[in-house]
């Protein structure tokens, strides 16, 4: 890329001429009619200078001998390498700070799931719930400043007989006045260790350009007039993680990271074994930029 050099040419840019006329586009001749739009020494100069600031903007010098003509190109490769990017998975809580030159970000949150209920003999336990999820768009975000962050735990198993399973924590991304945040797989109200099948209830994402639930647990299955319904019930996933867990009569299998419920404890091959349930997973904040 260089600029003209011509016997004709001016040392300084010129200053602009008064422009009159249609601001439009380069028309044909019409014999007869009208003659075709002329190519101004200033419109030229000005694409000239377009071209010229790239090159600046990018630190690379016209060379005024080139016979490979891709400056323009290499310019604007450079200046888009130059943007600082790059992708932070965050699995505890703590601080995130903005780096350096950054003004724009895309921030995702999952909240833990929960623990799966274990079974009793004749009955299975019900599955674990998905974590909630948020994801935003944040722009004008000031470099160097810190962000709070909070990632859920998984809940906690249940106890055969004994003991609900725990609640997935809520998980949440704080900077300057915005949150974006998600609630816990919720241990279902109506369930009870005497009748542990009902699956739990999924959290939900909040604050997010988009807010998703998790997936409920399935329903474990209950013994009935000698027929044997022995599977716990399927654990709910965290929205765009690992997926439902199933279980086929065995022990609860613990959730699928990010924020996925367990699967609730089978009651094993004859519908009358207890057997422990498991832990949902951790929740997650993936920040990018």
């Amino acid at each position: 890329m260089q600029r003209i050099t011509d016997p004709t040419a001016v040392a300084t840019l010129p200053s602009p001429p008064a422009l009159t006329g249609t601001t439009g586009y380069f028309g044909p001749a019409v014999p007869g009619i009208s003659p075709a739009t002329r190519v101004r020494y200033w419109f030229v100069t000005m694409l000239q200078e377009e071209l010229m600031s790239i090159l600046a903007a990018a630190g690379i010098a016209a060379d005024t001998t080139a016979t490979v003509f891709n400056q323009v190109l290499l310019s604007i490769q450079a200046l888009i390498g130059a943007i600082p990017h790059g992708v932070h998975n965050i699995t505890s809580s703590g601080t995130w700070t903005v780096p350096a030159g950054v003004t724009t970000i895309e921030v995702e949150v999952w909240a833990g799931g929960s623990g799966s209920w274990a079974s009793i003999t004749g009955f299975a336990g019900g599955g674990g719930s998905g974590g909630g999820y948020a994801r935003k768009r944040m722009i004008g975000v000031t470099p160097g400043a810190v962000a709070t962050v909070v990632i859920g735990a998984g809940g906690t198993a249940g106890v055969s007989g004994t003991t609900a399973p725990g609640a997935g924590g809520a998980s949440s991304f704080v900077l300057g006045g915005t949150t974006i945040s998600a609630t816990g797989g919720v241990v279902n109200p109506l369930g009870n260790v005497s009748t542990p099948t009902l699956g739990n209830l999924a959290g939900v994402g909040s604050g997010g350009d988009l807010n998703l639930y998790g997936g409920d647990g399935g329903e474990g299955g209950a013994n009935q007039g000698g027929l044997i319904f022995n599977n716990g019930g399927a654990g709910g996933e965290g929205p765009l993680s690992g997926g439902i867990v199933n279980n086929a009569g065995g022990v609860g299998t613990a959730g699928r990271a990010p924020g996925g419920g367990a699967s609730g404890a089978g009651s094993g091959s004859s519908g009358t074994t207890a057997q422990a349930a498991a832990a949902g997973a951790a929740g997650l904040c993936i920040v990018r930029w």
